[in-house]
């Protein structure tokens, strides 16, 4: 989950054993967290590094994790900027190509395509033509089409091609009724994922070309690049990736926008025992409630946060100020 952040595994897995409660050495991390010591005492050292973990030598629990809304986020907001960057380098080379840099092999490359049904019958040609994943970022204005208005995807989806997409949260509210033809998508095997932010409206078929379409048409006409295998290319695949890392799943989304709002004070609880280290056994009988109840509350929390561990959930707790 942090992976994203320059943050590996082993480290992701010490530091969210610290932010659930502090400890008093690598021993003691390894017993809750599985790993070895020497694994451990690695992790710990670049976590330190990285001013993740402080230590406290005149406190029994001398190892602490830095708060994660301050120090993950700064770390957070450097990658946004390198984001920042590429969309730089992305416009620079868009305007090369446009102006001195068409006649230098820049062509060969990026292409410019002009009006909605020229863009439309090629997209409909590169999905037809995909053979092992399309990953989008689709931001607004969206249009939500049926299965059986786009033969492409519906065929390339039952021939084994992967989909993975990232909504833009906005567009959440411009669905309503249209959410069923999303559940269409899924239902044929189409990932989703939402963001609160789409940079650039992208889509990469097998990773070796992609349409960067405008998202504001100035002309009146929309626009959209091609680019094909250059340094260009990995970029974009490099922003998606980031994208879908921090995105939440579909259906998570979907019931956040339900108005669930903010927790309530017994799944606090049930967070704070869950990263204090308690079983799932043990939070049943102190709650006095089945295993299978806290199976299933714990079910719900991981999918409302987006998360496919608890590790994860523990992050995203906190990222949210859940605990």
């Amino acid at each position: 989950m942090l992976e994203g952040l320059g943050i590996e595994p082993a480290e992701e897995q010490v530091y969210v054993a610290l932010v659930g409660r502090p400890a008093t050495n690598a021993q003691e991390l390894a017993d809750r967290t599985g790993l070895l010591e020497p694994e451990v005492e690695q992790a710990l050292a670049e976590l330190g590094l990285k001013g993740l973990v402080t230590s406290h030598p005149d406190q029994r629990r001398r190892l602490r994790a830095s708060p994660p809304d301050i120090n993950l986020s700064l770390m957070a907001l450097q990658r946004m900027d390198d984001v920042r960057k590429a969309q730089l380098a992305i416009a620079q080379l868009a305007q090369s190509y446009r102006g001195d840099g068409a006649g230098s092999g820049t062509a060969d490359s990026v292409e410019v395509i002009e009006g909605g049904e020229v863009i439309a019958e090629r997209y409909a040609q590169v999905q037809r033509a995909a053979r092992v994943e399309v990953r989008s970022l689709i931001a607004s204005p969206v249009v939500a089409v049926p299965a059986a208005a786009n033969p492409g995807q519906r065929d390339a989806l039952h021939a084994g091609v992967r989909y993975r997409s990232v909504y833009e949260r906005a567009s959440l509210d411009l669905w309503n009724p249209d959410t069923l033809l999303l559940e269409e998508w899924v239902e044929l095997g189409e990932e989703m994922r939402i963001s609160v932010d789409i940079p650039l409206k992208i889509a990469i078929v097998d990773s070796s070309l992609a349409f960067v379409a405008s998202r504001e048409h100035l002309s009146g006409e929309p626009t959209a690049l091609v680019v094909r295998n250059c340094a260009l290319l990995e970029a974009l695949g490099w922003i998606f990736d980031r994208v879908w890392e921090s995105a939440l799943p579909l259906p998570a989304a979907l019931a956040a926008r339900g108005g669930e709002g903010p927790l309530a004070s017994d799944d606090r609880h049930l967070l704070s025992l869950l990263l204090a280290g308690y079983t799932d056994q043990a939070i049943a009988t102190q709650q006095d409630v089945s295993l299978r109840t806290v199976q299933r509350r714990v079910q719900r929390l991981l999918a409302l946060a987006g998360a496919q561990s608890r590790l994860q959930l523990g992050w995203q707790a906190a990222r949210r100020n859940w605990i």
